[in-house]
């Protein structure tokens, strides 16, 4: 079997958006670069640096289907230049007189960072669509579930009792932030840099940063305030918020496979008939795709450091670094789109089962109303005494093997402390759920 790329392999390319994919093909990236040098052509023709005529031409034939991507290939191995194939190609179907024109005072960084620019906006705008989607599944979910008791866990072990639409309405409140993030860098990112070979705009006869600013306006972008071909910290400080969001995306993913085990039970993604979870144990129903999502999250989040380490480019470019980028802004987006796609799909096709939450609270035999007992207890002794009772009651319990309830009334009467309460009604999870109710509402009004 051939060797093949993780997103066009017969064996993960499934795990990865296709839409995000076709944005970020070698076809996309080129058709971008002509959609810059277009606009470019435009800006200076309508600023009177090159004639209309040119310029019209140079838009019209701004088209990827006309380009020969096999000789771009081999020219690109044989230049050791990304860019000059395919402006001579490009120029070729110009004709003499409007290739001319072509390139006008920009050097190739331009046309790649701004052209890297309207792949991401393409990007961006599908994963604010998504994060829509996700966000509405879950608040579905949440309002839902929000009277649905289950066990609180804190280190792996019972805390206190919570409701499931109180975890899915925190999950939503993340997301919920991580959308605001992307739109606040995609403010700072999405921008224009046509300064030239080092900035400056040496070559455009002292009309740089109109054409600059005409260029940002045809591509409905914003104009850098300084066109440093060093700089890429917005683009490395909008990739970083797709880390976050990989983390959460994450977190979330983990928290299924967990309440998936045969032993909780408690949530399990949606499953078809069909769907295979081991070759050799036919009864596996394992939570494959939130296993999938973890394994993208963590191979997005693995390549945040690239982001920074492009940063560093020395003098006034440095193809080092900025190369770094160049090959990790593709992967990070897709694999942006595609854990939001996946996370719509796990939200909106998880199966919630109350009756297992309900056993699952209960397997402790009241354990994990500690808290709530003490509180009451707290009111006439106070809380340092009162968990001192408590304590002993809970490791009594385990250790002899007794009901909680039993080990607590054994306390108090060794305590010499009135047993007054009412413990069946104080061991009730439905009555110490606190405000997560409220807590969800609150998150669904946002």
């Amino acid at each position: 079997m051939a060797s093949v790329g993780m997103f066009d392999s017969c064996i993960t390319g499934h795990w990865f958006s296709q839409k995000a994919k076709d944005i970020w093909s070698d076809s996309n990236t080129i058709q971008s670069w002509l959609d810059v040098e277009a606009a470019l052509a435009l800006a200076q023709a309508e600023l009177g640096m090159i004639p209309k005529a040119a310029a019209d031409i140079i838009a019209e034939k701004a088209d990827v289907k006309l380009l020969d991507a096999d000789k771009i290939s081999a020219g690109i191995k044989e230049t050791m230049h990304p860019f000059v194939p395919v402006l001579r190609q490009y120029e070729a179907v110009c004709g003499t007189d409007a290739a001319s024109y072509i390139h006008w005072g920009a050097t190739t960084q331009n046309i790649f960072d701004t052209g890297a620019v309207l792949q991401l906006r393409k990007t961006h705008n599908i994963i604010l669509s998504d994060l829509d989607n996700v966000l509405n599944a879950m608040a579905k979910l949440a309002a839902d579930t929000k009277n649905i008791p289950q066990a609180g866990r804190t280190h792996g072990q019972h805390a206190l009792p919570i409701t499931f639409g109180f975890k899915v309405a925190g999950w939503r409140a993340e997301i919920r932030r991580h959308k605001a993030r992307l739109i606040h860098a995609a403010e700072d990112a999405f921008i224009v840099t046509m300064g030239g070979a080092v900035g400056v705009f040496s070559a455009m006869g002292g009309n740089g940063r109109n054409v600059q600013d005409k260029v940002a306006e045809l591509l409905n972008l914003k104009s850098s305030s300084i066109p440093v071909r060093s700089s890429c910290d917005s683009l490395a400080a909008y990739i970083n918020v797709f880390g976050l969001l990989a983390a959460t995306v994450e977190k979330i993913s983990e928290e299924v496979i967990f309440l998936q085990r045969t032993e909780i039970a408690e949530a399990e993604e949606s499953f078809h008939h069909g769907k295979v979870g081991s070759s050799t144990m036919s009864q596996k129903r394992n939570p494959q795709h939130a296993q999938n999502l973890v394994g993208v999250s963590q191979l997005l989040r693995s390549r945040m450091m690239l982001g920074n380490t492009s940063m560093i480019r020395m003098n006034e470019g440095d193809a080092a670094e900025s190369n770094i980028l160049d090959v990790s802004l593709p992967e990070v987006s897709i694999f942006a789109v595609s854990i939001v796609e996946g996370l719509y799909k796990l939200i909106s096709g998880l199966n919630v089962y109350p009756e297992n939450m309900k056993k699952n609270l209960d397997i402790s035999g009241g354990l994990i109303l500690s808290e709530a007992v003490m509180m009451q207890l707290a009111e006439h002794i106070g809380r340092p005494a009162a968990h001192h009772i408590l304590y002993e009651a809970a490791m009594s319990s385990i250790a002899k093997k007794l009901t909680f309830a039993q080990s607590i009334h054994d306390e108090l009467k060794k305590a010499h402390v009135p047993d007054t309460l009412d413990i069946n009604k104080i061991l009730d999870p439905l009555h110490y759920l606190g405000e997560s109710a409220e807590c969800v509402d609150d998150e669904l009004k946002k």
